[in-house]
């Protein structure tokens, strides 16, 4: 990936902007081996790997960071490096490996740490993940931390901690777009189209928040990290046992054709040789009884010892045998009766709250934005015709301005929580009507609205 589409992708808030930087693996591949090996290869297959990654050759760059690990097992940098490269490839588990073990050698940049957060978070291990940004809060820049927090799924914490970032006189695009992204994942789409709106042209913003909705309709936390650093989700087998950190010890020197050295002083054999066997003492081991002979009668016979006879069994109580007879049945029973029906359905139908224009809140379901109220108004009342179910709902329209240009917004209201929202925009998308979900912030200015209607159920 070269520089230019590096800044392209840091300024729109899809990347952290931090996981291919050339300047922080310069950093890295300047930094002094601390492993015995071969220092040299290790340095030169590190500089290749480095400059792979930059024009895009995730693959090469993999095995020329593997080498330079392999020349250099101990030297954290170099497993960084290894772990960024496997990250970009799409090998998050290989990534985690590797970053971790970078960390245990002492590799602690903030780069390292958010890259290691993003292979965590693509492994579903949110809280391993949340756990790390606390601990280098100190290290890792705020706008990085928030946004990593917001695809860990703590999107509140993200945004307090975007928010604050925001406010800073050095805050650039990069925060404001981690930011609006931070309000996307949360449902806030209003606050996140305001937001991206002040970097980007009206025709990238429609663009941005296509990726963006999308990127909140995934589920998958894999293909969310894949999508945000541009890349794809690989087979992954795990990093290869013999790069493994505990394959390396503190004294094991590589020789010139990669032998291990032995000791200069063996141990003696006697120290390993085990003890032998101790017998056991046959005379203790094993106890004689003596048994009497048994004694015969004066015909030569031995006689019969009686045993005790068991004692007769009492008599036998039998039960009744009167047959078994079921209860008789009541006509209509296992049926709902028409007030059960009535009743399962309200606790399956999303039931509208009542919702107050004066001061909006709860959340809403978008349905389109157009050029007058009128217009609005209109298409409200061709798709309550068309959708029994939005008849059930009130409707609301306000204004919005967008660079100079005013929207005018439909929504669909009284929507007590998140899950109906984006229950009811589910069930509007599975018949071709386009929707999305947003929060109603209270200072909206409502210029029409309309009234829900009766909820009816079917007649018995």
């Amino acid at each position: 990936m070269n520089r230019k589409m590096l800044m392209k992708l840091a300024v729109s808030g899809l990347v952290l902007g931090v996981t291919t930087s050339g300047c922080s693996m310069n950093k890295m591949a300047e930094a002094p081996s601390r492993a015995a090996g071969k220092p040299a290869v290790a340095a030169k297959s590190a500089d290749q790997a480095r400059v792979a990654l930059e024009a895009g050759k995730v693959s090469k760059a993999v095995g020329l960071a593997e080498a330079a690990v392999a020349a250099s097992p101990r030297d954290g940098s170099y497993r960084a490096l290894l772990g960024q490269a496997y990250l970009n490839d799409g090998r998050f588990a290989s990534a985690t490996s590797a970053l971790t073990e970078a960390m245990e050698l002492g590799t602690t940049d903030s780069n390292t740490i958010i890259a290691l957060t993003l292979a965590q978070i693509a492994q579903g291990k949110t809280a391993d993940a949340i756990r790390l940004l606390q601990d280098h809060r100190d290290t890792v820049p705020a706008s990085d931390i928030g946004l990593a927090l917001a695809l860990a799924g703590d999107s509140e914490g993200a945004i307090y901690v975007l928010s604050e970032a925001a406010r800073a006189p050095e805050a650039g695009a990069r925060t404001r777009q981690n930011l609006a992204l931070a309000f996307a994942l949360n449902g806030r789409w209003a606050q996140a189209r305001v937001l991206a709106s002040q970097d980007l042209s009206p025709a990238k913003l429609e663009a941005r928040m296509a990726e963006w909705s999308k990127l909140a309709e995934t589920p998958n936390s894999s293909l969310r990290v894949a999508s945000l650093i541009g890349t794809t989700v690989q087979q992954d087998a795990g990093m290869p046992v013999r790069l493994a950190l505990n394959n390396f010890s503190e004294t094991q020197m590589a020789s010139a054709d990669g032998a291990v050295l032995a000791s200069a002083d063996p141990a003696p054999v006697e120290a390993y040789a085990p003890p032998p066997p101790v017998l056991a003492d046959a005379s203790s081991a094993i106890r004689s009884v003596e048994l009497p002979m048994p004694e015969r009668g004066a015909d030569g016979v031995v006689p019969v010892t009686e045993l005790p006879q068991p004692k007769a069994a009492g008599d036998v109580i039998m039960a009744d045998a009167a047959p078994y007879r079921a209860a008789p049945r009541v006509a209509g029973e296992g049926r709902l009766r028409p007030m059960q029906q009535q009743a399962l359905e309200l606790a399956t139908k999303i039931v509208p709250k009542a919702f107050d224009s004066k001061k909006p809140s709860g959340w809403a379901v978008q349905l389109g934005a157009y050029d007058s109220l009128g217009i609005a108004k209109e298409k409200w009342g061709g798709l309550k015709k068309r959708n029994g179910t939005l008849a059930n709902f009130p409707a609301s329209s306000h204004a919005a301005t967008v660079k100079g240009r005013t929207f005018y917004r439909l929504t669909v209201n009284g929507l007590a929580t998140r899950a109906d929202a984006k229950s009811l925009c589910n069930e509007l998308k599975a018949q071709g009507q386009s929707c999305f979900i947003r929060a109603m912030g209270g200072s909206e200015t409502i210029q029409w609205a309309s009234k829900a209607g009766t909820m009816r159920l079917a007649s018995r």
